[in-house]
């Protein structure tokens, strides 16, 4: 008996590492770069809900955002959600057209990419990003700053906004669980703008922040570990991005913002069609563009295949009303 409950204890042993093996391993987020200099990483998923899962709690144990699952899953109602349902699971990625350095945040996704110096990796992140009037900016930033357990000295901007809905928050909160940065918080070059971990979770992959980008707690930690002081930040904007993987093209679509919704408004083709045409620059491609449109208006944020490289020449169709291409 006791050589049984030795036995059984021993199993029970390795069966809880091998879950913490499992756990630190199903939802990585490192890819490896293509070598051939293509774009597209991963590949996507389907996992099914599980008994009492929230929406928010099923895309932080992927790995994904909130708004994320809903456009990978077309008409999901996030309140009536039912176990077992299995849902799409975003992990394939164009990356975006910017600099494979540092660390790059797409807007328009509510990514984030960090390309670690001479790896030849990505790391990918879902990210909550500025709300409407408190928009995140673009252009170039760096890492100036970490820091870990920070307090949070409240702005003043923030404290007036607060106070207009009734709630008066002190000049500054403490570290520890009801500070908003969380445990971990990197300092951009714009002062006022931080990577930080949250003490709210379910603001991931939404527009819930005064303009910083948030990312769940241990995410954050884990970049918060390599990305050292100075490291350059790249932040665009790009709801539309193409990109390659074998000579195939691929193209995915997001929603844009709210905000430039309207300036969007009647030029949507053109957005798609440039996206399509820097992809396809120099190379001679046939391109469905029939189904770079459908994929535009649907916008799930899912890369989908739209085109090939041919070896003979074809005609030239800038604009997503023909069917083949060529690039340049």
């Amino acid at each position: 008996m006791q050589m049984l409950k030795k036995l059984l204890g021993y199993a029970i042993v390795i069966a809880s590492l091998l879950g913490l093996m499992m756990a630190s391993t199903a939802f990585a987020v490192v890819y490896n770069l293509p070598a051939n200099g293509d774009n597209v990483v991963g590949s996507n998923s389907i996992v099914r809900l599980k008994m009492g899962e929230t929406l928010s709690t099923f895309a932080q144990r992927n790995g994904v955002g909130y708004y994320e699952v809903l456009d990978a899953n077309p008409g999901l109602d996030p309140l009536r959600l039912s176990s077992g349902t299995p849902l799409v699971v975003r992990n394939q990625f164009i990356l975006p057209d910017a600099p494979k350095q540092g660390i790059v945040i797409n807007l328009a996704e509510l990514r984030l990419y960090y390309y670690p110096p001479d790896s030849n990796t990505v790391m990918v992140y879902p990210i909550g990003i500025g709300r409407i009037g408190w928009q995140t900016p673009t252009g170039q930033l760096s890492v100036i700053q970490k820091k870990q357990d920070p307090d949070w000295r409240v702005p003043p901007s923030v404290a007036a906004d607060m106070a207009k809905r009734g709630i008066i928050l002190p000049e500054v909160i403490p570290a520890g669980p009801d500070n908003p940065l969380g445990r971990y918080m990197m300092r951009l070059s714009n002062y006022t703008y931080l990577i930080h971990s949250t003490n709210r979770p379910a603001g991931v992959g939404r527009r819930t922040s005064a303009g910083c980008i948030r990312m769940y707690p241990e995410d954050a930690e884990q970049l918060f570990n390599v990305v050292p002081v100075g490291t350059k930040v790249t932040i665009v904007n790009q709801p539309f991005k193409a990109g390659w993987l074998n000579d195939q093209l691929y193209f995915e679509a997001h929603t844009p913002l709210r905000e430039q919704r309207a300036e969007y408004a009647g030029r949507y083709n053109s957005l798609w069609d440039s996206a399509v045409n820097t992809a396809t620059a120099g190379k001679t491609v046939t391109v469905d563009w029939s189904k770079v449109q459908s994929l535009g208006k649907k916008q799930t944020g899912l890369p989908q295949v739209v085109g090939v490289v041919t070896n003979q020449p074809v005609a030239t169709a800038a604009t997503s009303g023909a069917s083949t291409s060529s690039g340049g």
